[in-house]
């Protein structure tokens, strides 16, 4: 999952008077809060990534560079000069190359439930084990596309667990599940350059996720340098926690 938060309100960005919070990940899930932070414009125009969205097509295409690419891209149209960008679960992954490529516009960087891998790892080697592995490239096996598609239950219970199956806002998210492109997963990334970098960075640990756990969670939190901010939710508080995420990430941001 991807998320694209950027923006301080000093940031050159029209704001619209109440802007929604959009999360678009590997499932393409999006959640909008009631609540808004009052300084952060949170991805308010849902930029697709390829392989998602209305860019499902370009599946091929989709790498982890692409994807950071897509983020910069949406950065600079949007005017972004100093923006936070926060990395959902396998977006953990992704905004260290944004930071990379456009370091001018990243103020910080929140890795929120978040896979932080050493350079030179995948995801898939970093994260997963070999039966997850096998799993998912089964799955891709069987679609025969390039991509994989988890079945509603197992997406519920390892992203929503802390949400009856048959509450709504479950429903809507389920709902909009799509495939994710393969490739990124079992992708290698080197990361020697943002291990290089300054840029200030905060780890979100959701403190009932069974996708990363809490003693996992912990250990990336590590990997970075910090010590992790926990929420008391599941791997997607954008779903089940929106208005105490948004307060978490306003505090944040300062």
């Amino acid at each position: 999952m991807l998320w694209f938060p950027y923006a301080r309100g000093r940031d050159r960005v029209r704001q619209p008077p109440n802007p929604p919070v959009r999360s678009r990940d590997a499932q393409g899930i999006r959640a909008r809060p009631r609540r808004q932070p009052r300084r952060l414009v949170l991805g308010r125009r849902g930029r697709a990534l390829p392989g998602h969205g209305r860019r499902a097509a370009e599946a091929r295409r989709a790498s982890v560079t692409t994807y950071a690419r897509a983020v910069v891209d949406a950065m600079a149209r949007e005017g972004v000069s100093r923006g936070i960008v926060v990395g959902h679960s396998m977006g953990g992954i992704v905004i260290p190359k944004v930071a990379e490529l456009a370091p001018a516009r990243v103020a910080r960087l929140v890795f929120l439930a978040a896979v932080v891998l050493p350079s030179g790892s995948s995801l898939a080697e970093t994260h997963l084990s070999p039966a997850a592995r096998a799993m998912v490239r089964g799955l891709a096996a069987a679609r025969g596309d390039g991509t994989y598609h988890y079945p509603a239950d197992l997406a519920w219970s390892r992203y929503l667990g802390d949400l009856p199956r048959g509450h709504p806002a479950v429903a809507r998210a389920l709902a909009l599940l799509t495939p994710q492109p393969i490739r990124p997963f079992f992708e290698p990334v080197a990361l020697t350059t943002f291990y290089s970098l300054s840029v200030p960075r905060d780890y979100v640990r959701c403190l009932a996720d069974v996708a990363v756990p809490p003693a996992r969670a912990a250990a990336y939190a590590a990997r970075l340098g910090v010590r992790p901010v926990d929420l008391e939710t599941a791997h997607d508080p954008m779903v089940s926690a929106p208005q105490a995420l948004a307060r978490l990430l306003e505090k944040l941001a300062g």
